[in-house]
């Protein structure tokens, strides 16, 4: 049969691609890892065209494709109409003269379902190394090092084989994901606030950070968000990491989204999928649970198209869990059932917190919501009150992470003599917050529009600081409530170096208090200025 060569095939001339075609008439014994002839001839067409160069053998060693530069995203051929799938194997080529496969490889090995992969690294059209991967039907494959001087006698079968028998058993995957960031920018410094954000989201997910990249917005594209030079140089950069997602810092577009997946074989998040896993880790009550769930099946129906790798980063890890992570596969028609039953099921959830709203409002209390950015220190706010009012709390301090925070709190406090309270602690605002999630979780904002006065709890000591005052301004704008008395709690002021910048952020905010939480400071300024508000 004649054999398919696809990839990047541009400046290629016809001669060279014909003599990669001839090698179909090689064929590798079930014991050889590759035939020679065909090794050699790898070794020298990659050393001429300086790009990676992959062959598909069948179970029975003929050579079925070949793929220039992508071999992650070859269309696989077909006989009789059967997919070859699982009894195909993948050996490609390494231009860098590095032979240990990339995250890209095994997830490419995962994707097309490949009985094994393996990479070959080439220096100067000379064998440096193998390593191969084999699908064990575990979470992770089976890998082996080659050395470049006992490849010949090395038995293609033998793992096969005890794999088989189960006498080789292969380590579950290690629950700690890797991910590469992506952002379109203003500039094209990777040492901007936005990514360190991002970064910071990403570590509240439980993902560890292997590596970013950043382009000027301008050249950005709608069709695969970053430009297509950026595209290939993403591309290298996950050959260089161990990363299997990449993130990026804005929503994708279905387009988008599946384009990123296609060309680097990884799984692929965007910034409101990564958020919704951060929330759907946090959530504690029905409430929360319902909210997180319907939220995540809006934010996914439209990127479902039936198959492809759209659907294969539900599979686990960062952006699949969460109290929905069990209906995340269902087929459009069924998840819009899905979403309506959810809809039901939250507006009686609303009735009934209504009820107790109404019973708040009853007692002639005033409520007074905290609002923030996220991770500015609102729930360490409510717990420092609680214990300077004489009151016993059952509220562990904040932690250190992005929305550490999600079901909203409301707790009862007599702040003296004179004054007796309800105060709401909610889920922290963030910049680029999708108009869908705000309206996800609008029933837990509705303590901030129900509030008498709110409390914008700020981290003075961040670098960026009046920006995210400024975004917490916007969203309260988007709530309705930005109308509302608030007075501003300028917080771990004992990490400002500069005064006078500290000076300056409290000149632009409403009633500043500043003050160190963590420090154990008096709220009585606090409640002063609140009390005045109320009147």
């Amino acid at each position: 049969m004649d054999m398919d060569i696809s990839g990047d095939l541009s400046g290629i001339r016809a001669s060279q691609l014909q003599e990669l075609k001839t090698l179909n008439q090689y064929k590798t014994e079930r014991s050889e890892l590759i035939h020679p002839d065909v090794l050699e001839e790898l070794l020298r067409l990659t050393r001429i065209w300086n790009r990676e160069v992959a062959i598909f053998l069948s179970r029975p060693g003929v050579l079925l494709a070949a793929a220039v530069g992508r071999h992650a995203s070859v269309t696989l051929p077909s006989i009789k109409g059967r997919s070859l799938g699982k009894h195909l194997r993948c050996i490609h080529t390494h231009p860098n003269g590095d032979f240990r496969l990339s995250q890209l490889d095994l997830s490419a090995m995962a994707s097309l379902q490949l009985e094994s992969m393996a990479s070959v690294g080439v220096r100067d059209g000379k064998l440096t190394g193998i390593q191969i991967a084999y699908s064990s039907g575990e979470n992770q494959p089976l890998i082996i090092n080659i050395h470049s001087e006992n490849w010949r006698s090395f038995d293609y079968n033998e793992p096969l084989s005890n794999i088989s028998k189960g006498l080789i058993k292969v380590a579950g995957a290690d629950s700690k994901e890797l991910a590469f960031l992506i952002a379109l920018e203003d500039g094209d410094q990777e040492s901007n606030e936005d990514l360190i954000e991002l970064r910071e989201l990403a570590r509240s997910a439980g993902v560890d950070v292997v590596g970013q990249l950043v382009q000027n917005r301008r050249y950005g594209q709608s069709r695969s968000y970053l430009g297509s030079g950026k595209l290939e140089e993403l591309v290298h950069r996950l050959q260089e990491t161990d990363a299997n997602v990449v993130i990026c810092d804005d929503e994708l577009s279905p387009t988008q989204l599946r384009t990123l997946e296609t060309e680097t074989g990884l799984k692929v998040l965007d910034r409101t999928g990564l958020i919704l896993d951060i929330f759907a880790q946090r959530a504690r009550s029905r409430e929360g649970k319902l909210q997180v769930e319907l939220a995540q099946l809006k934010h996914l129906l439209p990127y479902l198209t039936g198959q492809g790798l759209a659907l294969s980063r539900l599979g686990a890890g960062v952006g699949s869990r969460g109290p929905g992570e069990t209906k995340l596969e269902l087929d459009r028609r069924r998840m819009r059932v899905r979403i309506s039953q959810l809809e039901k099921e939250l507006k009686l959830v609303l009735q009934h917190r209504d009820v107790q709203r109404r019973q708040r409002t009853k007692s002639g209390l005033p409520t007074i919501a905290l609002v923030g950015y996220t991770n500015a220190g609102k729930t360490t706010f409510m717990k420092v009150a609680m214990e300077q009012a004489g009151t016993k709390s059952d509220i562990p301090y904040g932690e250190n992470k992005l929305f550490a925070t999600l079901d909203p709190i409301v707790r009862r406090i007599r702040v003296d003599s004179n004054l007796e309270i309800l105060l709401s602690d909610t889920v922290g605002f963030i910049r680029k917050l999708p108009t869908q999630l705000l309206r996800a979780f609008l029933a837990t904002l509705e303590e901030v529009q129900q509030a008498d006065v709110l409390l914008h709890v700020l981290d003075a000591s961040h670098p960026q600081a009046l920006q995210q005052a400024e975004t917490v301004h916007e969203v309260l704008k988007k709530l309705g409530c930005v109308d509302k008395p608030m007075m501003t709690l300028l917080n771990k002021t004992d990490k400002v170096l500069d005064k006078g910048e500290l000076n300056q952020l409290a000149q632009s905010l409403p009633y500043p208090v500043e003050m160190s939480l963590l420090q154990g400071n008096s709220l009585k300024q606090v409640w002063n200025t609140c009390k005045s508000l109320l009147t």
